[in-house]
């Protein structure tokens, strides 16, 4: 998978994550900790994103 597409795939799982508990502390979790390895301008987006990608990911695997 190029590096465009893992982007817009973590685009649309952004756009499509299910709102709930658990979700948003992890993405706040992810963003905390990212923002503060890298500067924040980097870290949120980043942090969305790879959040994002990582919580899609775990709701396949369970179903």
């Amino acid at each position: 998978m190029k590096f465009k597409e893992l982007i817009k795939q973590s685009y649309e799982d952004l756009k499509n994550l299910t709102i709930n508990w658990f979700n948003v502390l992890s993405l706040t979790v992810i963003i905390f900790i990212l923002s503060n390895i890298v500067t924040p301008l980097i870290g949120i987006p980043v942090g969305l994103l790879g959040g994002a990608y990582i919580l899609k990911r775990r709701e396949k695997k369970n179903k």
